[in-house]
């Protein structure tokens, strides 16, 4: 999913107004969550048409974010916030980074050159990967959702009356050192980041509970999905 990030310097803003209008609001009910270690795997195959889909013909991700807890949040931009749980204080943070990764499978399509179909080795690995969950704020998840259902990313089911968190996973190596890079006769591939949006009930987060999450993906040369489980820690 390839999204331009135009919204970071509005998640700036949006936190920086939120903040300050902290005191003029009303009282925000205090509650905190359970720590929560957040699972996720990612799976894609590609159909392989050579000089049109020359992309990942497998891809076969894990991912792990440890020690995530949420608490309520101070201003009504965001649904909820950060918690640390050794501090006792919410925390107006960009993201949890405490995390690894890793990509555990990865086959490319071949490639059409002007010798004809030949094979894409992959050249490099790495699983370096910096790690970031985000919270979004209400604006910005708006018009996340907007845009899913413009470009059909995925199916989402209507916005349930109930309020919602919209998270945004990416899990990125340097362009440097990419989490794979690949090679043919005629110049080279790489990837850098994987990234997922997806959304959560707040009264789930609330309440402690264990949340299961899908979310499929569906493009011109084939299809993934992603499985993302919340588990609260005892």
């Amino acid at each position: 999913m390839k999204i331009i990030k135009y919204w970071v310097l509005l998640l700036f803003l949006i936190f920086l107004i939120g903040l300050c209008l902290t005191q003029a609001g009303p009282k925000t009910q205090e509650w905190h969550s359970p720590l929560y270690e957040i699972q996720l795997s990612y799976h894609y195959t590609s159909q392989c048409n050579p000089g049109y889909c020359e992309g990942e013909k497998i891809l076969e991700f894990v991912a792990n974010v440890y020690n995530v807890a949420f608490g309520h949040s101070l201003t009504p931009d965001f649904p909820c916030w950060y918690y640390d749980s050794e501090l006792g204080v919410t925390l107006p943070l960009w993201g949890h980074s405490d995390g690894d990764a890793q990509v555990t499978d990865v086959e490319i399509c071949p490639h059409l050159s002007g010798a004809g179909v030949e094979p894409q080795n992959i050249v490099n690995r790495n699983n370096n990967f910096t790690i970031n969950l985000s919270i979004l704020p209400r604006a910005i998840a708006k018009d996340i959702e907007e845009q899913i259902q413009e470009e059909e990313w995925y199916e989402l089911e209507p916005t349930p009356i109930a309020p919602q968190v919209w998270f945004q996973f990416q899990a990125i190596t340097p362009f440097s050192n990419p989490a794979y890079e690949w090679e043919n006769s005629d110049g080279n591939g790489l990837n850098t980041s994987l990234s997922v949006f997806f959304r959560v009930a707040l009264l789930e987060l609330m309440n402690g509970n264990e949340i299961m999450i899908e979310v499929p993906e569906v493009d011109e040369c084939g299809q993934g999905e992603w499985n993302i489980r919340f588990q609260p820690q005892k």
